[in-house]
């Protein structure tokens, strides 16, 4: 899986990216001046996650399937700043949202169930990233929306 960010990210967007590559164990590029069509052929054919922006803040999260089609859009905000943490190989998504599924589907490999891994839990509209009981960071679902076939991920 590849994380990158919007054109021109702020330092609290590039931050943001750098801790969901880590929390996930996965690769973070920086986008620059790279196309979606090369950021899409960066990602190798696993998942894409974009970051994209609102008022120079995180504002949205974009993820794309192996093909490189839009799955998912997240309107986000931040609720806690990431607290510094090791990097980890893999997450477990738990939670009572209708997006758990979808989500683990995209970001989980094979994580197995049993081991200690990092938690993303999902409820009530809030991500929270977790290791054992301690909170990483969170963030707020404003809104989302569910994609099928070839949409564009526009917000």
């Amino acid at each position: 899986m590849l994380i990158t960010s919007s054109r021109k990210p702020s330092a609290g967007t590039r931050t943001l990216c750098k801790h969901l590559a880590s929390f996930f164990g996965c690769e973070y590029s920086n986008r620059g001046k790279m196309s979606m069509g090369e950021v899409l052929g960066l990602s190798h054919d696993t998942s894409l996650i974009v970051v994209g922006e609102y008022h120079g803040n995180p504002g949205s999260i974009a993820f794309y399937g192996p093909k490189g089609n839009c799955i998912l859009s997240l309107y986000i905000s931040m609720l806690s700043a990431p607290v510094s943490y090791s990097r980890f190989s893999g997450a477990v998504i738990e939670g009572d949202n209708e997006l758990v599924p979808l989500i683990a589907g995209l970001l989980t490999g094979d994580v197995d169930q049993g081991s200690l891994h990092p938690v993303l839990d999902i409820s009530e509209n809030i991500m929270t990233f977790k290791e054992q009981e301690k909170v990483l960071f969170s963030l707020k679902i404003r809104s989302y929306k569910v994609y099928e076939g070839d949409e564009d991920c526009s917000l």
